[in-house]
Protein backbone atom coordinates (compact mmCIF):
# COMPACT_ATOMS: atom_id res chain seq x y z
CA UNK A 1 0.00 0.00 0.00
CA UNK A 2 1.11 3.50 -1.17
CA UNK A 3 1.72 5.79 2.07
CA UNK A 4 0.88 9.56 0.94
CA UNK A 5 3.62 11.95 0.68
CA UNK A 6 2.28 13.74 4.23
CA UNK A 7 2.84 10.39 6.20
CA UNK A 8 6.23 9.54 4.32
CA UNK A 9 8.93 9.73 7.45
CA UNK A 10 11.56 9.07 5.32
CA UNK A 11 10.86 11.97 2.99
CA UNK A 12 10.02 14.50 5.43
CA UNK A 13 13.29 13.65 7.12
CA UNK A 14 15.26 14.05 3.65
CA UNK A 15 13.02 17.19 2.74
CA UNK A 16 13.49 19.14 6.31
CA UNK A 17 17.53 18.05 6.74
CA UNK A 18 18.03 19.48 3.29
CA UNK A 19 15.78 22.38 4.14
CA UNK A 20 17.70 23.26 7.43
CA UNK A 21 21.21 22.82 5.45
CA UNK A 22 20.37 25.20 3.08
CA UNK A 23 19.21 27.95 5.12
CA UNK A 24 21.75 27.67 7.17
CA UNK A 25 24.17 27.73 4.20
CA UNK A 26 22.14 31.24 2.63
CA UNK A 27 22.86 33.18 5.83
CA UNK A 28 26.73 32.31 5.77
CA UNK A 29 26.60 33.07 2.09
CA UNK A 30 25.41 36.51 3.07
CA UNK A 31 27.14 37.00 5.84
CA UNK A 32 30.74 35.89 4.59
CA UNK A 33 31.17 38.26 2.09
CA UNK A 34 30.58 41.28 5.06
CA UNK A 35 32.46 39.84 7.47
CA UNK A 36 35.07 39.91 4.97
CA UNK A 37 34.97 43.24 4.13
CA UNK A 38 34.99 44.41 7.70
CA UNK A 39 38.30 42.97 8.05
CA UNK A 40 40.11 43.24 5.07
CA UNK A 41 38.10 46.48 4.00
CA UNK A 42 38.64 44.69 0.37
CA UNK A 43 35.86 43.79 -2.28
CA UNK A 44 38.23 41.67 -4.58
CA UNK A 45 39.13 39.69 -1.07
CA UNK A 46 35.19 39.51 -0.60
CA UNK A 47 34.60 38.21 -4.45
CA UNK A 48 37.49 36.19 -3.98
CA UNK A 49 36.19 33.68 -1.40
CA UNK A 50 32.77 33.20 -3.30
CA UNK A 51 34.67 32.11 -6.62
CA UNK A 52 36.55 30.19 -4.98
CA UNK A 53 33.65 28.61 -3.03
CA UNK A 54 32.02 28.46 -6.48
CA UNK A 55 34.71 26.84 -8.55
CA UNK A 56 35.11 23.91 -6.06
CA UNK A 57 31.73 23.38 -6.55
CA UNK A 58 31.96 22.86 -9.82
CA UNK A 59 35.55 20.92 -9.61
CA UNK A 60 34.30 18.68 -7.31
CA UNK A 61 31.11 17.85 -8.77
CA UNK A 62 32.92 15.93 -11.57
CA UNK A 63 33.73 12.74 -9.68
CA UNK A 64 30.67 13.63 -7.53
CA UNK A 65 28.35 11.30 -9.13
CA UNK A 66 30.68 8.59 -9.55
CA UNK A 67 31.91 8.66 -6.27
CA UNK A 68 28.31 8.75 -4.91
CA UNK A 69 27.54 5.80 -7.33
CA UNK A 70 29.88 4.49 -5.87
CA UNK A 71 29.28 5.13 -1.88
CA UNK A 72 26.69 4.97 0.32
CA UNK A 73 24.56 7.85 -0.50
CA UNK A 74 23.38 8.19 3.61
CA UNK A 75 26.71 7.86 4.38
CA UNK A 76 27.83 10.84 2.01
CA UNK A 77 25.36 13.01 3.39
CA UNK A 78 26.21 12.82 6.91
CA UNK A 79 30.00 12.96 6.44
CA UNK A 80 28.84 16.23 4.02
CA UNK A 81 27.23 17.95 7.05
CA UNK A 82 30.12 16.43 9.72
CA UNK A 83 32.63 18.11 7.76
CA UNK A 84 30.98 21.62 7.60
CA UNK A 85 29.89 21.92 11.51
CA UNK A 86 33.15 21.97 12.84
CA UNK A 87 34.83 24.55 9.94
CA UNK A 88 31.81 26.93 10.42
CA UNK A 89 32.05 26.21 14.82
CA UNK A 90 35.75 27.21 14.53
CA UNK A 91 35.12 30.22 12.52
CA UNK A 92 32.47 31.49 14.81
CA UNK A 93 34.81 30.56 17.83
CA UNK A 94 37.54 32.40 16.90
CA UNK A 95 35.67 35.57 16.12
CA UNK A 96 34.64 35.07 19.53
CA UNK A 97 37.94 35.21 20.49
CA UNK A 98 40.92 37.26 19.15
CA UNK A 99 39.77 37.14 15.41
CA UNK A 100 40.33 34.98 12.16
CA UNK A 101 42.39 35.07 9.52
CA UNK A 102 41.58 35.41 5.81
CA UNK A 103 43.27 32.04 4.62
CA UNK A 104 40.76 30.30 7.29
CA UNK A 105 37.80 31.99 6.18
CA UNK A 106 38.43 31.27 2.53
CA UNK A 107 39.32 27.00 3.83
CA UNK A 108 35.59 27.26 5.49
CA UNK A 109 34.79 28.57 1.73
CA UNK A 110 36.34 25.81 -0.08
CA UNK A 111 34.67 22.95 2.40
CA UNK A 112 31.28 24.38 2.57
CA UNK A 113 31.42 24.45 -1.06
CA UNK A 114 32.85 20.95 -1.83
CA UNK A 115 30.44 19.45 1.07
CA UNK A 116 27.90 21.07 -1.18
CA UNK A 117 28.65 19.94 -4.40
CA UNK A 118 28.38 16.42 -2.93
CA UNK A 119 25.53 16.96 -0.69
CA UNK A 120 23.07 18.07 -3.68
CA UNK A 121 23.48 15.04 -5.80
CA UNK A 122 23.19 12.48 -3.04
CA UNK A 123 20.30 13.92 -2.02
CA UNK A 124 18.69 14.07 -5.65
CA UNK A 125 19.99 10.17 -6.17
CA UNK A 126 18.33 9.49 -3.23
CA UNK A 127 14.98 10.93 -3.27
CA UNK A 128 13.80 8.24 -5.98
CA UNK A 129 14.25 5.91 -3.00
CA UNK A 130 11.90 7.52 -0.56
CA UNK A 131 8.96 8.11 -2.71
CA UNK A 132 6.58 6.68 -5.85
CA UNK A 133 7.05 7.35 -9.31
CA UNK A 134 3.52 9.22 -9.19
CA UNK A 135 4.62 11.28 -5.72
CA UNK A 136 7.91 12.37 -7.72
CA UNK A 137 6.60 15.57 -9.19
CA UNK A 138 5.05 16.53 -6.22
CA UNK A 139 8.39 16.12 -4.37
CA UNK A 140 10.23 17.85 -6.94
CA UNK A 141 8.28 21.11 -6.97
CA UNK A 142 8.53 21.01 -2.80
CA UNK A 143 12.03 20.77 -3.24
CA UNK A 144 12.59 23.82 -5.13
CA UNK A 145 10.23 25.63 -2.88
CA UNK A 146 12.71 24.78 -0.37
CA UNK A 147 15.64 26.39 -1.92
CA UNK A 148 13.47 29.36 -2.93
CA UNK A 149 12.29 29.61 0.85
CA UNK A 150 16.10 29.44 2.22
CA UNK A 151 16.84 32.16 -0.37
CA UNK A 152 14.42 34.33 0.67
CA UNK A 153 14.92 33.76 4.36
CA UNK A 154 18.52 33.16 4.64
CA UNK A 155 19.75 36.94 3.88
CA UNK A 156 17.64 38.34 6.13
CA UNK A 157 18.44 36.25 8.93
CA UNK A 158 22.12 36.67 8.47
CA UNK A 159 21.94 40.24 8.03
CA UNK A 160 20.02 40.62 11.48
CA UNK A 161 22.39 37.84 13.06
CA UNK A 162 26.04 39.64 12.06
CA UNK A 163 24.23 42.88 13.27
CA UNK A 164 24.07 41.19 16.29
CA UNK A 165 27.21 39.91 16.45
CA UNK A 166 29.28 38.72 13.51
CA UNK A 167 30.40 35.45 14.96
CA UNK A 168 26.40 34.41 15.43
CA UNK A 169 25.38 33.71 11.28
CA UNK A 170 28.68 30.85 11.44
CA UNK A 171 27.67 29.58 14.85
CA UNK A 172 23.69 29.20 13.54
CA UNK A 173 24.95 27.50 10.67
CA UNK A 174 26.58 25.32 12.57
CA UNK A 175 23.99 24.17 14.43
CA UNK A 176 21.71 23.93 11.02
CA UNK A 177 24.19 21.59 9.96
CA UNK A 178 24.59 19.63 13.29
CA UNK A 179 20.75 19.41 13.09
CA UNK A 180 20.76 17.91 9.61
CA UNK A 181 23.16 15.50 10.51
CA UNK A 182 20.78 14.52 13.60
CA UNK A 183 18.04 14.01 10.87
CA UNK A 184 19.96 11.78 8.40
CA UNK A 185 20.71 9.56 11.09
CA UNK A 186 17.01 8.38 10.96
CA UNK A 187 16.87 8.22 7.41
CA UNK A 188 16.23 4.91 5.76
CA UNK A 189 17.70 4.31 2.91
CA UNK A 190 18.23 0.73 0.60
CA UNK A 191 21.97 0.72 0.18
CA UNK A 192 22.93 0.49 -3.59
CA UNK A 193 23.98 -2.94 -4.70
CA UNK A 194 27.56 -3.99 -5.32
CA UNK A 195 27.36 -3.23 -8.75
CA UNK A 196 26.56 0.02 -8.25
CA UNK A 197 28.21 0.87 -4.79
CA UNK A 198 31.61 -0.51 -6.72
CA UNK A 199 32.09 -2.87 -4.27
CA UNK A 200 32.15 -5.50 -6.53
CA UNK A 201 33.16 -6.70 -9.73
CA UNK A 202 31.17 -3.94 -11.80
CA UNK A 203 33.41 -1.15 -10.58
CA UNK A 204 35.51 0.49 -13.18
CA UNK A 205 38.40 3.14 -13.43
CA UNK A 206 36.53 6.71 -12.16
CA UNK A 207 36.88 8.33 -15.46
CA UNK A 208 35.07 5.51 -16.95
CA UNK A 209 32.36 5.68 -14.95
CA UNK A 210 31.81 9.82 -15.18
CA UNK A 211 32.50 9.13 -18.95
CA UNK A 212 29.01 6.48 -18.71
CA UNK A 213 26.92 8.89 -16.75
CA UNK A 214 27.53 11.63 -19.46
CA UNK A 215 27.56 9.37 -21.80
CA UNK A 216 23.71 8.20 -20.85
CA UNK A 217 22.56 11.31 -20.51
CA UNK A 218 23.96 12.34 -24.61
CA UNK A 219 22.00 9.13 -25.49
CA UNK A 220 18.69 10.09 -24.13
CA UNK A 221 17.38 12.75 -26.42
CA UNK A 222 14.77 14.26 -24.34
CA UNK A 223 17.24 14.54 -21.26
CA UNK A 224 19.56 16.09 -23.50
CA UNK A 225 17.48 18.65 -25.86
CA UNK A 226 15.71 19.55 -22.23
CA UNK A 227 19.14 20.17 -20.85
CA UNK A 228 20.68 22.26 -23.41
CA UNK A 229 17.58 24.31 -23.48
CA UNK A 230 17.32 24.93 -19.85
CA UNK A 231 20.99 25.34 -19.52
CA UNK A 232 20.67 28.51 -22.49
CA UNK A 233 17.56 29.89 -20.31
CA UNK A 234 19.24 29.69 -17.14
CA UNK A 235 22.48 31.68 -18.77
CA UNK A 236 19.56 34.54 -19.92
CA UNK A 237 18.30 34.58 -16.98
CA UNK A 238 21.42 34.73 -14.30
CA UNK A 239 22.89 37.47 -17.12
CA UNK A 240 19.50 39.52 -16.77
CA UNK A 241 19.83 39.55 -13.16
CA UNK A 242 23.16 40.92 -13.29
CA UNK A 243 22.22 43.37 -15.95
CA UNK A 244 19.23 45.28 -13.77
CA UNK A 245 21.57 45.03 -10.57
CA UNK A 246 24.01 46.61 -12.56
CA UNK A 247 21.39 49.56 -13.59
CA UNK A 248 20.03 49.76 -10.77
CA UNK A 249 22.78 50.70 -8.89
CA UNK A 250 24.72 53.28 -11.65
CA UNK A 251 21.26 54.67 -12.24
CA UNK A 252 21.70 55.48 -7.65
CA UNK A 253 18.17 53.92 -7.44
CA UNK A 254 17.89 53.15 -3.51
CA UNK A 255 19.14 50.06 -1.57
CA UNK A 256 14.91 49.75 -0.56
CA UNK A 257 14.40 48.83 -4.36
CA UNK A 258 17.34 47.05 -5.45
CA UNK A 259 16.46 45.15 -2.31
CA UNK A 260 13.34 44.52 -3.78
CA UNK A 261 14.82 43.14 -6.84
CA UNK A 262 15.97 40.31 -5.09
CA UNK A 263 13.14 39.63 -2.68
CA UNK A 264 10.49 39.63 -5.79
CA UNK A 265 12.37 37.31 -8.12
CA UNK A 266 12.29 34.53 -4.75
CA UNK A 267 8.83 35.32 -4.29
CA UNK A 268 8.02 34.40 -7.98
CA UNK A 269 9.99 31.55 -7.70
CA UNK A 270 8.67 30.22 -4.61
CA UNK A 271 5.41 30.79 -6.06
CA UNK A 272 5.77 29.16 -8.89
CA UNK A 273 7.71 26.17 -6.67
CA UNK A 274 3.98 25.85 -4.64
CA UNK A 275 1.75 25.35 -8.07
CA UNK A 276 4.30 23.80 -9.92
CA UNK A 277 2.48 20.06 -9.01
CA UNK A 278 -1.13 21.98 -10.14
CA UNK A 279 0.86 23.47 -13.62
CA UNK A 280 2.00 20.39 -14.36
CA UNK A 281 -0.89 18.98 -14.79
CA UNK A 282 -2.44 21.73 -16.76
CA UNK A 283 0.73 21.81 -19.46
CA UNK A 284 3.32 19.71 -20.98
CA UNK A 285 6.68 19.55 -19.91
CA UNK A 286 7.28 20.39 -23.84
CA UNK A 287 4.43 23.22 -23.74
CA UNK A 288 5.92 24.74 -19.96
CA UNK A 289 9.33 24.79 -21.63
CA UNK A 290 7.99 26.56 -24.78
CA UNK A 291 6.38 29.13 -22.65
CA UNK A 292 9.10 29.70 -20.48
CA UNK A 293 10.91 30.98 -23.51
CA UNK A 294 8.42 33.00 -25.10
CA UNK A 295 7.00 34.60 -22.09
CA UNK A 296 10.89 35.53 -21.11
CA UNK A 297 11.36 36.38 -24.91
CA UNK A 298 8.31 39.12 -24.41
CA UNK A 299 8.51 40.02 -20.72
CA UNK A 300 12.66 40.93 -21.04
CA UNK A 301 12.13 44.27 -22.98
CA UNK A 302 10.03 46.22 -20.56
CA UNK A 303 13.04 46.13 -19.02
CA UNK A 304 13.51 48.98 -21.13
CA UNK A 305 10.69 50.85 -20.40
CA UNK A 306 11.85 52.78 -17.22
CA UNK A 307 14.57 52.22 -14.68
CA UNK A 308 12.49 51.49 -11.60
CA UNK A 309 13.48 48.60 -9.11
CA UNK A 310 10.07 47.28 -8.32
CA UNK A 311 9.62 47.12 -12.48
CA UNK A 312 12.82 45.43 -12.84
CA UNK A 313 11.68 42.70 -9.89
CA UNK A 314 8.30 42.34 -11.53
CA UNK A 315 9.58 41.45 -14.80
CA UNK A 316 12.19 39.01 -13.37
CA UNK A 317 9.96 37.41 -10.78
CA UNK A 318 6.96 36.35 -14.00
CA UNK A 319 9.88 34.71 -15.66
CA UNK A 320 11.09 32.98 -12.59
CA UNK A 321 7.63 31.84 -11.71
CA UNK A 322 7.55 29.23 -14.77
CA UNK A 323 11.22 27.90 -14.09
CA UNK A 324 10.03 25.41 -11.20
CA UNK A 325 7.43 23.85 -13.16
CA UNK A 326 10.12 23.28 -15.94
CA UNK A 327 12.29 21.92 -13.07
CA UNK A 328 10.30 20.00 -11.75
CA UNK A 329 9.09 18.43 -15.11
CA UNK A 330 12.72 17.89 -16.55
CA UNK A 331 14.20 16.55 -13.01
CA UNK A 332 10.69 14.51 -12.53
CA UNK A 333 11.77 12.82 -15.73
CA UNK A 334 15.46 11.94 -15.60
CA UNK A 335 14.49 10.93 -12.39
CA UNK A 336 12.19 8.30 -13.68
CA UNK A 337 13.93 6.97 -15.90
CA UNK A 338 17.68 6.69 -14.62
CA UNK A 339 18.94 3.47 -13.35
CA UNK A 340 19.55 3.60 -9.71
CA UNK A 341 22.84 2.56 -10.26
CA UNK A 342 23.60 6.13 -12.83
CA UNK A 343 21.77 8.58 -10.53
CA UNK A 344 24.57 10.07 -8.69
CA UNK A 345 26.58 10.34 -11.81
CA UNK A 346 23.47 12.07 -14.11
CA UNK A 347 22.20 14.51 -11.13
CA UNK A 348 26.00 15.49 -11.00
CA UNK A 349 26.42 15.66 -14.01
CA UNK A 350 23.27 17.93 -14.62
CA UNK A 351 24.15 19.96 -11.38
CA UNK A 352 27.33 20.61 -13.05
CA UNK A 353 25.73 22.01 -16.65
CA UNK A 354 23.02 24.61 -14.07
CA UNK A 355 26.93 25.41 -12.02
CA UNK A 356 28.59 26.36 -15.38
CA UNK A 357 25.19 28.01 -16.62
CA UNK A 358 24.71 29.87 -12.71
CA UNK A 359 28.93 31.13 -13.11
CA UNK A 360 28.50 31.74 -16.93
CA UNK A 361 25.20 34.28 -16.98
CA UNK A 362 26.50 36.71 -14.49
CA UNK A 363 29.76 37.15 -16.40
CA UNK A 364 28.32 37.52 -20.14
CA UNK A 365 25.54 39.82 -18.40
CA UNK A 366 28.54 42.25 -17.00
CA UNK A 367 30.49 41.77 -20.16
CA UNK A 368 27.38 42.78 -22.61
CA UNK A 369 25.82 45.70 -20.53
CA UNK A 370 29.68 47.44 -20.20
CA UNK A 371 30.30 46.59 -24.07
CA UNK A 372 27.26 47.69 -25.34
CA UNK A 373 24.86 49.17 -22.90
CA UNK A 374 21.86 48.19 -21.84
CA UNK A 375 19.57 48.31 -24.62
CA UNK A 376 21.46 46.12 -26.67
CA UNK A 377 22.26 43.64 -23.42
CA UNK A 378 18.69 43.19 -22.80
CA UNK A 379 17.48 43.22 -26.23
CA UNK A 380 20.26 39.91 -26.48
CA UNK A 381 19.08 38.02 -23.55
CA UNK A 382 15.31 38.38 -25.35
CA UNK A 383 16.91 36.97 -28.75
CA UNK A 384 18.41 33.86 -26.98
CA UNK A 385 15.29 32.91 -25.40
CA UNK A 386 13.12 33.21 -28.11
CA UNK A 387 15.78 31.05 -29.91
CA UNK A 388 15.55 28.96 -26.96
CA UNK A 389 11.91 28.74 -27.36
CA UNK A 390 11.57 27.93 -31.31
CA UNK A 391 14.55 25.37 -30.61
CA UNK A 392 11.96 23.45 -27.89
CA UNK A 393 9.33 24.04 -30.77
CA UNK A 394 11.02 22.54 -33.45
CA UNK A 395 12.85 19.95 -31.21
CA UNK A 396 11.98 16.38 -32.88
CA UNK A 397 12.80 14.93 -28.93
CA UNK A 398 10.72 17.31 -27.49
CA UNK A 399 8.34 16.58 -29.62
CA UNK A 400 7.62 13.50 -27.27
CA UNK A 401 7.83 14.83 -24.41
CA UNK A 402 4.41 15.25 -23.46
CA UNK A 403 4.76 13.32 -19.80
CA UNK A 404 7.00 13.10 -16.80
CA UNK A 405 5.80 9.78 -15.37
CA UNK A 406 4.54 6.43 -16.29
CA UNK A 407 6.69 3.36 -17.59
CA UNK A 408 10.50 4.26 -18.49
CA UNK A 409 11.26 3.71 -22.15
CA UNK A 410 12.74 0.28 -23.40
CA UNK A 411 15.77 2.00 -24.48
CA UNK A 412 16.53 3.29 -21.06
CA UNK A 413 17.06 -0.66 -20.62
CA UNK A 414 16.37 -0.75 -16.44
CA UNK A 415 13.07 -0.34 -14.71
CA UNK A 416 13.07 1.41 -11.50
CA UNK A 417 11.02 0.23 -8.17
CA UNK A 418 10.52 2.72 -5.65
CA UNK A 419 8.17 2.57 -2.56
CA UNK A 420 7.66 5.00 0.08
CA UNK A 421 6.73 3.28 3.71
CA UNK A 422 7.36 4.15 6.97
CA UNK A 423 7.85 0.58 8.08
CA UNK A 424 9.75 -1.15 5.04
CA UNK A 425 12.81 0.06 3.19
CA UNK A 426 12.48 0.50 -0.38
CA UNK A 427 13.10 -1.70 -2.74
CA UNK A 428 15.91 -2.15 -4.67
CA UNK A 429 15.69 -1.39 -8.50
CA UNK A 430 15.62 -4.34 -10.56
CA UNK A 431 17.46 -4.59 -13.97
CA UNK A 432 17.34 -7.01 -17.10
Amino acid sequence: MTVPLRRNSNYHLLWASQALSELGAQISVFALPLLILMLTDSAVNAGAAGAVSALTRLVVLIPAGALIDRWRRKRIMLLCELARVPMMAGLALALLGDGVSFAYIVAVAVVDGAAAAMFAPAEEAALPQVVTRDQLPTAVSVSAARSYIATLAGPGIGGFLFTAHKALPFLVNAVTYAGSFVMLLFLRLKEPGPTASGTGTGRGSLGREIREGIGWIWHRPVIRASMLVAVGVSVCFNALYLIVLTVAERADISAAEIGAIGVLVGAGGLAGALLAPRMHRLLTPRAAIILLGWLGAALTPLLLVRTNGYLFGAVLAAIAFLAPTVQTAVVTYQMSRTPDRLRGRVSAALGLAGGAAGAAGPLLGGLLVDATGRTTAVLACSGVLLLAALAAGLSPALRTFTSVSGEPAPEDGELIAVTASDTSEPSEPSER
